[in-house]
């Protein structure tokens, strides 16, 4: 919300508010046209939409906060008990303030952004988002518009002036070229914005040819009545849409290089016969006269096109093949791979790649149905050719697209043209009469020629685009070497693990669990160690993470567990009834293997280790994904006396909830708590919770550990305050199994020599 006061244009209410309803009709009104808060995400997404139609185009996150501030204005307006709409004038007013043109004499811009800001804000989504609705909120919204109109044409803020009557909006001021006018050069006349008797409007209206008026950087933002009903348009103008959703898509590479030059006055006029593609599918060939619109001061501005159906040359889909084999013949990744090959063969001294995926696009396809999901692909392929511009842009798989750049100046320039690609995407495609939206994560990489190859720079780009993916779409990602030696170190690491385990290459060390206050050994933890043949010895660390994301862990989860087992039988032949059991730590991705209980049972019975001797520990979050299943399995394990650790507690948001439902005999406090205990002047909250988590576990009948115990002063702080086992360094770090029985007797001051 903050952002909608941000600048010094921005104001927190309307200038005139009423300050009471009035009585109980008042309230029944009221009520009747409000349809619950200002929704502000709404509003700045309409801002965004808005911002669209600015041109020239300015510094556009500034005009998208000035134009929220607007539109939330123009809500309270609406919203206020007794409704005035002469408020609304003044926001007219301040358009001119938001930033919107570098002229404001022009007026050719002032009314096609006007005609766009009315279409846009007479949405019916517009409505909702004010958090208006009904017959009465369309009435306000009418009238508003009328004050707002006013106030925008005369670009003066009338403070409190009364309601006046509203003016007459010619359609969007366009440039046609004047009678007479050379094909090669034709002479502007710009309409005004109001009222007039100018014939021009009755041409733009009530003329059997279509019109059209483009901003510079290729968005519809008006179109004749003609036009839209030959189209088949609709309400699909509501917000500015880029030409390149109209165009056929064999005839966009022509179109979109005649619009560029077009722009570029190089020439200022462009005639050409293209298809276009109605919504309904059917593909018409017309004959295009596009010409550049210039402001009073001789600049560009807009782009004014004429368009005459040809009947004769009416063509359904299947003249030009389905929409699959339109797909087909989009430059593709075979394209890509010649680029690239003649790049490295010098063609250019440095090369940028922008690799595109669609993000959730198979969700989408699975809503609407493949065939919208082709046409989509079709109007993004248009989209990015256009934003492009001189580079050459390609469909390399279903949904993934690439964008070529030779001798950019550095990687920002490349960055430049994702965003541009990214920013094509923005507006919403209308396919079949579904409004789609959708956005692409994009991956960066730019490099010079001289070092490196074509595989490994297109490499960089799909790398950077997953990194661009992992973060929820619709973000770009340069390429980091530094990052990817790191993935692939790790990814080395995972594919590694099998035959590591199979090699023999892990070790287990334990450490030990001792009673409070007297030290003595009652258990020890299993801790798993990586012997790597070319990396020393490797923690849990960095290589757990990986082996639950890859699979792996099941195998040698599998492994410690019959090992521990294995170790913990010898102690037990060895000390008898004196023997620490071993506590063996349990993977999520192990507890969701349906074989995993007979996998504990058969360790068991093939070590002869007695079950009370094995301890288990699980987190919260292990069993939270399916929670009946897994109690069952562990209930099974603790009826044949395995016992059951929860680890980690209390960093679980429902804890509670699960010691009471879970099996268990013990719980692992968090060590962050207790490494509140380590000072003199103790955390008393750490000291508080961990008093509470002893007193609810001991009256459950649960054995209570804490773990990261490396002083003396902890160790006495959890003895005071009743806490059973303590772990950690203050106790002895993690050592060969075979050190742990002499460990058990000098605890029990019992001399191992002696015996």
């Amino acid at each position: 919300m903050s952002e909608l006061v941000s600048s010094s244009f921005d104001t927190a209410a309307p200038r005139t508010r009423p300050t009471s309803v009035r009585a109980a009709g008042g309230r029944a009104a009221a009520a009747a046209v409000r349809a619950g808060s200002i929704d502000a995400a709404a509003l700045r997404m309409l801002a965004q939409r808005w911002a669209i139609a600015v041109t020239p185009p300015l510094n556009r996150a500034l005009v998208v906060r000035r134009l929220a501030a607007v539109l939330r204005e123009l809500a309270l307006v609406l919203r206020a008990e007794p409704f005035e709409a002469a408020p609304a004038r003044a926001i007219g007013a301040d358009l001119f303030a938001a930033g919107l043109f570098t002229d404001p004499s022009d007026g050719a811009a002032r009314g096609a952004v006007l005609a766009s800001s009315l279409r846009l804000l007479r949405a019916d989504t517009t409505l909702g988002a004010m958090g208006i609705r009904g017959p009465e909120g369309e009435r306000r919204m009418r009238t508003a518009l009328d004050e707002l109109a006013g106030g925008f044409a005369a670009g003066t803020p009338v403070m409190g002036a009364p309601a006046a009557a509203p003016p007459t909006i010619a359609p969007p001021a366009i440039g046609l070229p004047a009678a007479g006018s050379s094909p090669a050069g034709p002479s502007v006349v710009t309409l005004p914005v109001q009222a007039s008797a100018d014939p021009r409007v009755t041409v733009y209206d009530q003329v059997p040819l279509g019109i059209a008026v483009l901003s510079l950087d290729g968005h519809v933002l008006a179109a004749n009545p003609d036009l839209t009903t030959f189209l088949l348009l609709g309400d699909t103008l509501t917000a500015p849409r880029p030409f390149t959703d109209f165009v056929y898509a064999d005839d966009l590479p022509e179109v979109v290089e005649r619009y560029g030059r077009l722009i570029q006055a190089d020439p200022d006029t462009q005639r050409m016969d293209a298809r276009l593609v109605r919504p309904d599918g059917v593909i018409v060939w017309v004959r295009i006269l596009a010409s550049l619109a210039r402001d009073p001061l001789g600049r560009p501005s807009h782009v004014i096109v004429v368009i005459e159906d040809e009947p004769e040359r009416l063509w359904s889909p299947s003249a030009e093949g389905t929409v699959a084999e339109q797909l087909a013949r989009l430059p593709g990744a075979s394209l890509t791979e010649d680029w690239l090959q003649r790049a490295f063969a010098g063609a250019f001294a440095r090369v940028g790649i922008c690799a595109l995926d669609l993000d959730r696009f198979g969700a989408l396809v699975d809503a609407y149905g493949a065939a919208v999901g082709d046409r989509l692909l079709l109007a993004v392929a248009g989209r990015l050719r256009y934003a492009a511009g001189e580079h050459l842009a390609t469909r390399t798989g279903n949904d993934e697209f690439t964008v070529l750049i030779a001798d950019p100046e550095d990687v920002a320039a490349v960055c430049r043209v994702a965003d541009r690609l990214q920013s094509a995407l923005a507006v919403p495609f209308s396919i079949d009469g579904h409004e789609l939206v959708i956005s692409a994560s994009v991956g960066v990489a730019e490099g010079t020629v001289a070092h490196g190859c074509p595989r490994e720079i297109q490499r960089a780009a799909d790398v950077a685009c997953s990194w661009a993916t992992a973060l929820g779409g619709g973000h770009r990602v340069v390429f980091d070497p530094r990052r990817d030696a790191g993935e692939a170190a790790r990814y080395a690491l995972v594919s590694g693990m099998p035959g590591a385990i199979t090699n023999g290459e892990f070790r287990l060390a334990y450490q030990p669990l001792v009673t409070l206050p007297d030290g003595m050994v009652r258990g020890a933890e299993a801790l798993v160690r990586w012997q790597h043949p070319q990396e020393g010895l490797i923690g849990p660390g960095r290589f757990i993470g990986l082996a639950e994301q890859s699979g792996a862990i099941v195998a040698l989860g599998r492994w410690v567990l019959r090992t521990a087992c294995e170790q913990a039988a010898a102690w037990w032949r060895e000390l008898g009834e004196q023997a620490p059991f071993v506590s063996v730590n349990v993977s999520p991705v192990q507890l969701a293997e349906a074989s995993w209980v007979d996998e504990v049972i058969d360790a068991l019975r093939t070590t002869g280790l007695p079950p009370r001797q094995l301890q288990l520990e699980i987190t919260e979050q292990a069993v939270l994904g399916d929670g009946t299943a897994v109690t069952e399995g562990l209930s099974a394990l603790r009826a044949a006396g395995v016992r059951l650790a929860l680890d980690d507690f209390g960093t679980g948001w429902s804890s509670l909830a699960w010691l009471r439902r879970l099996p268990v005999h013990a719980l692992k406090i968090d060590g962050s708590f207790v490494d509140g205990l380590r000072h003199p002047d103790a955390d008393t909250a750490d000291a508080a919770i961990i008093g509470a988590l002893v007193g609810m576990a001991h009256a459950l009948g649960i054995e209570v550990t804490a773990e990261w115990v490396e002083t003396g002063v902890q160790s006495e702080r959890l003895a005071a305050l009743s806490c059973d086992l303590g772990q950690g360094r203050w106790f002895g770090d993690a050592g060969p199994g075979e050190w742990v029985p002499g460990l058990v007797r000098r605890r029990m001051g019992v001399d191992p020599l002696a015996l």
